[in-house]
């Protein structure tokens, strides 16, 4: 007999047409109501769900694919706004947005004069990266792969971007993969929505503020901010947690130590 999980990957594809991913899930759960499910199970389901999609990249693909579809996107498109005031006076280098989407934040960079790599496992958000980058007269390069099996090399970024991904990204993996390719004085952007480690129900892209801030401590923090906010991904306040940090100059790629 399927797991829930797998019932859930199998809808995917099916599902109605939604603008983000808080209306997906709330049409699973009404499906589940609607196929004679408790209420009771209907929310265990949804929370073993949203653990699927923090930790593993199974159902990305249908799900932004379907969001990205949508006329009327129920996300900001435009630049984020801490990546913009990241960038400000600063020499374009080589960039790399994870989890491009429609390329909002890869399409400012390049109008900056970066040299974009965007990368996203949605094949529909890069459609619209291409496409909102031809019309901006600029060029990007796109990347359709997910972020777990994307080769984030060795000291070759100089600016990464990562706004509403949902990975875990203060695991020691994540962490190490982005340290090694930054190159010194390369800058890292983060802005995601918040929780505590500890609570319950947490969103796909929640971070934990003091895991991010441990995580990259060996970076030098040029700005860092729990608070609430608007997030770009969404249509009401809610806790927020935002960083600007650097790679120090000097630092050895964790790969290249011994």
């Amino acid at each position: 007999m399927p797991s829930d999980t797998q019932l859930w990957l199998e809808w995917l594809p099916t599902a109605p047409s939604t603008d983000r991913p808080a209306l997906l899930f709330g049409h699973y759960h009404a499906k589940l109501l609607q196929d004679g499910v408790s209420e009771a199970d209907a929310d265990e389901q949804l929370v073993a769900i949203v653990r699927l999609m923090r930790t593993s990249t199974d159902g990305w693909q249908a799900m932004f694919n379907n969001i990205y579809a949508s006329p009327t996107p129920g996300f900001s498109t435009d630049p984020n706004t801490l990546l913009v005031s990241a960038v400000e006076g600063r020499t374009p280098g080589r960039a790399l947005d994870v989890s491009t989407g429609q390329g909002r934040n890869a399409v400012f960079l390049a109008t900056q004069g970066w040299d974009v790599t965007a990368v996203d496992i949605s094949d529909e958000g890069l459609k619209l990266a291409a496409r909102n980058a031809e019309r901006a007269g600029v060029q990007i390069r796109t990347v359709l792969q997910s972020i777990d099996a994307f080769d984030f090399g060795t000291a070759l970024w100089d600016l990464m971007v990562v706004t509403y991904v949902p990975v875990p990204l203060t695991s020691p993996a994540y962490v190490t993969w982005i340290s090694d390719s930054l190159r010194p004085a390369g800058l890292l952007v983060v802005e995601s929505c918040a929780s505590d480690a500890s609570a319950q129900a947490r969103r796909p892209v929640d971070i934990d503020p003091a895991d991010l801030q441990h995580a990259f401590a060996d970076f030098r923090i040029l700005h860092f901010a729990d608070t609430v906010a608007m997030p770009d991904w969404d249509k009401q306040a809610t806790r927020l947690v935002r960083l600007i940090a650097e790679k120090q100059r000097g630092a050895t790629p964790a790969s290249l130590a011994d």
